[in-house]
């Protein structure tokens, strides 16, 4: 597991780096992808009405308004029509920054000032002269402006803000911002403002900045709902953002900050850290062009401004209009300046030339509708990121390559199908940065992995005998052959122990202590095992099962596996403070048995273990379990005490417990208990087991009334003297319900 963490974590880092910002440029690429796949239009995009003052517009307008920029009393005439005509906000992405404070004659109107200067005699002549040079003052186009605003009463203008320069101090604005929210960011602060002129602005509606986030790679997909000047505790809004709350009739003083961004309304449009929001795009349709390739055509209708001047005339007059009464009913117009030299063309995700003011529309389209795009956290990201990379790796480390890689596949798939729905659902979450990810988890898991069995092969062929007991290890290099399948009989013995309780011990210890304490164990167990010679067969969780005599033989085996028993109960009591600490106690039970076996390579021909197998090895591991309930801890088979004592006389004491019937085994066996080394037994432990035969004598014979009181002398000297305590419970039940005649003195095992 700390492997494919590991890998995890560092190819989440690496993609984290981005070293040439190369994964964030093809992000932007997938993210300008699914804004064209999720775009629609809303229920309020034919609403949006846009004026263009194209490049045509200036050239028709000129006979009569001269040349650009026109009288600005012309701007007002406009919007007090559009007002008249029902529409529901005008905004202007033109900026009156400052108020005229002179006026150009052009020499149509010079020649007829002068002409009528040389008449200027008679009355009417002076008149119109008068009329004419009242005209030319500089603020008569501005006030007739501020007045026909005021009077339409849904107008927006424009305003730019810009970084102070270094050294220079911020102007204070002369409006103050409507918008009672704290700057979050220093990103958004601004030093320098370039606000509609003064009187202009107080006639105005509302007020709106029209910057624009380009990011890196000079595409538009967010912008600044609010950008804060000198007073970093109240907001001017962007024109999208003042023209929505107005449609939608929320007072800019009400909106507020909240966990998640801007509340507008009934939804809340997210913000990220530097106060910024994504564009929601409502797209457009692509056309085919005539010299091939395509254009952009907006969802958002367009009208030349010179179209709704001549229905103003037209209509005055009494005349036939162009443009129907309540064209303009009910909708938002959006005027702006598309001729060249004039027009500010920006890179969308549909178009790298899209006007400006489509942006805008956009803006406030999306608000309107509360279609609105959030992010995850930069923290958020990074953990959805490790998590993909970790089941990546995990993937690499766990599973079969032929198996790995399509699920690989599907994961990276389902995330990046995943990714892309979200946005239609308004998540904007990673993809790219993701993807590489993954994929560098997951190659770096498949080369660590090919490593790592590369290494494992050499340290098998180096290290083979950690695995197997060194005398088999010997005979396999010296006769390959044994590695084949098969086996020999042998007369063999075999040993099983096991630690009592350990069930029970394991379940209120947490495993990584139960596996130190268990392979502590395991250790010292095998090192008794190799000591004498001993073959350790297998662990069976705490568990050991070892055999003599195989695969080299060893005439006195009996007695290597009764000394190789008194040896692991010497190690027990090494071993038992540890267990003690642990909250536990360590005891076990062994079982040896001794007679005809197979013994050699069992399993198939791609695993296989070497292993005794037979009637003879089934009964060593039930004479186990029968310490239990003898309460000794070595019980042997009377042919392993027979032929330990012919090979090592007078070297061991054993006595005598029953004749039982294992569990399995149909003849009855003369079990013993091997008590210990002759030279280590003290004269209370000789005395205790004189007593103890003589005991058994009596059990034997059916004298249960003397065999109890027999064995009851033994405990009287050893309280804690397990068989006797056994045989007392044994006379006891015989007593009261006397065996049958045919009784010749077996017990019968019921449990193994």
């Amino acid at each position: 597991m700390r492997l494919p963490l590991g890998l995890a974590l560092l190819a989440a880092a690496a993609v984290g780096l981005d070293p040439g910002g190369q994964l964030e440029n093809f992000e932007r690429r997938t993210l300008d992808a699914r804004a064209r796949q999720h775009a629609a239009p809303t229920s309020h995009t034919e609403r949006i009405v846009i004026l263009d003052i194209t490049e045509e517009t200036i050239e028709r307008l000129a006979p009569l308004y001269g040349r650009w920029p026109w009288p600005r009393a012309l701007h007002g005439e406009v919007a007090e029509y559009l007002a008249a005509d029902g529409a529901t906000a005008v905004g202007f992405d033109l900026l009156f920054a400052e108020a005229a404070t002179r006026r150009e004659v052009d020499a149509a109107e010079w020649e007829g000032l002068a002409a009528l200067a040389r008449s200027a005699d008679l009355a009417e002549v002076r008149g119109e002269l008068a009329r004419r040079i009242e005209a030319l003052q500089p603020g008569l186009g501005d006030r007739e402006f501020v007045a026909s605003v005021a009077r339409a009463g849904n107008v927006f203008q424009a305003a730019v803000f810009a970084p102070t320069p270094p050294g220079a101090q911020g102007a204070a604005a002369a409006v103050a911002p409507p918008v009672p929210v704290a700057a979050r960011s220093e990103a958004a602060v601004r030093g320098q403002a370039l606000l509609p002129f003064a009187e202009l602005a107080r006639a105005s509606r509302g007020i709106g900045h029209i910057n624009a986030l380009p990011d890196a790679d000079g595409t538009y997909r967010r912008f600044a709902p609010l950008l804060w000047q000198a007073d970093r505790q109240a907001a001017y809004p962007s024109l999208g953002l003042a023209i929505a709350a107005h449609v939608r009739g929320l007072p800019l003083a009400s909106l507020r900050r909240t966990p998640d961004g801007l509340a507008f309304g009934d939804g809340v449009l997210p913000l990220a850290a530097d106060d910024s929001a994504w564009i929601r795009f409502q797209g457009g349709i692509l056309q085919r062009a005539a010299g091939g390739g395509e254009t952009f055509q907006s969802h958002y209708r367009h009208l030349p401004y010179e179209l709704v001047l001549a229905a103003k005339d037209l209509r005055a007059a009494g005349r036939e209009s162009p443009l129907a009464a309540d064209t303009f009913r009910d909708k938002i117009v959006l005027v702006s300046a598309q001729a060249a030299g004039l027009s500010d063309l920006r890179a969308t995700p549909f178009s790298p030339v899209t006007p400006g003011i489509e942006i805008h529309a956009n803006i406030i389209d999306s608000l309107l509708a509360g279609r609105f795009l959030r992010a995850p956290p930069s923290w958020a990201a990074w953990l959805l990121t490790l998590a993909l990379c970790l089941a990546a790796a995990l993937m690499a480390s766990k599973l079969r390559f032929r198996l790995g890689v399509p699920l690989f596949l599907g994961l990276a798939g389902g995330f990046a199908g995943a990714a892309w729905a979200a946005y239609g659902a308004g998540w904007v979450l990673p993809l790219v940065p993701p993807l590489a990810a993954l994929a560098i988890a997951f190659g770096g898991m498949l080369l660590a992995r090919a490593a790592l069995a590369e290494r494992d092969k050499r340290w098998l062929r180096t290290a083979f005998g950690h695995y197997l007991a060194p005398s088999v290890l010997e005979e396999v290099l010296r006769q390959p052959d044994k590695l084949r399948l098969g086996g020999e009989r042998r007369r063999m013995t075999v040993l099983f122990s096991d630690v009592a309780g350990f069930t029970g011990f394991s379940e209120k210890l947490p495993p990584e202590e139960v596996s130190a304490l268990l392979n502590g164990y395991l250790d010292r167990m095998t090192a008794c095992v190799a000591q004498t010679g001993g073959t350790l067969d297998k662990f069976v969780g705490d568990a050991v099962m070892a055999e003599w005599n195989a695969p080299l033989a060893q005439p006195d085996h009996a007695a290597r596996a009764c000394e190789t028993a008194l040896l692991m109960l010497e190690e027990v009591g090494r071993q038992s403070t540890a267990w003690q600490t642990a909250g536990g106690a360590l005891e076990i039970r062994i079982g040896i048995n001794t007679g005809e076996m197979v013994v050699g390579n069992m399993g198939s021909h791609q695993v296989f273990d070497y292993t005794v197998i037979g009637n003879e090895v089934n009964t060593a591991s039930r004479l186990e379990p029968l310490n239990k309930a003898f309460g000794t801890r070595i019980i042997v088979a009377g042919a392993t005490r027979r032929e330990a004592e012919e090979q090592r006389p007078g070297h061991f004491v054993f006595r005598p417990l029953a004749r039982v019937s294992p569990k399995g085994r149909a003849e009855p066996l003369d079990i013993f208990e091997l008590v210990g080394w002759q030279e280590k037994l003290d004269a209370a432990l000789r005395e205790r087991l004189v007593l103890f035969e003589e005991a058994m004598a009596h059990y034997l014979a059916r004298r249960f009334d003397e065999a109890q009181q027999a064995f009851s002398k033994v405990l009287e000297r050893q309280a804690d003297d397990g068989p006797a305590q056994a045989f007392v419970s044994l006379c006891e039940g015989h007593l009261a319900h006397p065996p049958p005649a045919e009784w010749n003195g077996a017990f019968m095992q019921t449990e193994k």
